[in-house]
């Protein structure tokens, strides 16, 4: 029998999905008219993805005021660490993260560049949850300031549709800004070795905690 895969893979593992996601990464907020055209997909089908990608936290929508009559434009925007409020979905899964802290310990420690602290356990916590839930498996240098992503899930997608580690790291950097702490996301090198990738980090404090 296949092991079956958490939903945040069956999302992220869906071409369409990827290019919409891309495009608000890159673009800013759009609305469903906007990506269609941009994707080439039809407008139902459009939508069908986006609550897809809303339901799974990455992906939010506001309504545009207007001062003139009609129906006001729904504009779509890729969630970031900023989206404390819209991003209410990705907070609850720092938060659910945070349960399952013994799950990360493995990535300890991470000393000399960053002593443990509470905000940097989060940060870890939360980048584990994540990895997890779309199936990589992480661990995290000696030093502190670089997680090796072993087994990458979407390696058959990647190989014709590079921009899915574009995508992907665009949500690394978002989760570590949302779970807020000394750790930011600088570059992703995808297959730095044979099917590994590499996240470089960078501690704003080191001699936080």
């Amino acid at each position: 029998m296949c092991p079956t895969r958490a939903p945040s893979y069956r999302t992220l593992a869906s071409l369409s999905r990827i290019t919409l996601l891309d495009l608000l990464q890159r673009q800013g907020a759009m609305t469903v008219v906007d990506l269609a055209a941009a994707t080439g997909l039809h407008h139902n089908t459009a939508r069908e993805h986006l609550h897809r990608l809303i339901d799974a936290g990455y992906v939010t929508c506001e309504t545009e005021p207007r001062d003139s009559k009609g129906r006001p434009r729904i504009v779509y925007a890729a969630s970031t660490g900023a989206d404390h409020s819209a991003g209410s979905i990705r907070e609850a899964k720092v938060t659910a993260a945070l349960r399952h802290a013994e799950q990360v310990r493995r990535m300890l420690p991470v000393e000399p560049a960053c002593r443990p602290s509470s905000s940097l356990s989060r940060q870890l916590d939360a980048l584990d949850d994540h990895l997890d839930d779309v199936g990589f498996d992480g661990r995290l240098s000696d030093d502190g300031l670089h997680v090796h992503l072993h087994d990458c899930p979407f390696a058959d997608l990647v190989r014709e549709h590079p921009e899915v580690c574009r995508v992907h790291f665009g949500l690394l950097r978002g989760i570590l800004e949302q779970a807020d702490g000394p750790l930011s996301a600088e570059e992703l090198h995808p297959f730095a070795a044979p099917n590994t990738c590499t996240l470089d980090l960078h501690c704003s404090d080191p001699a936080e905690g």
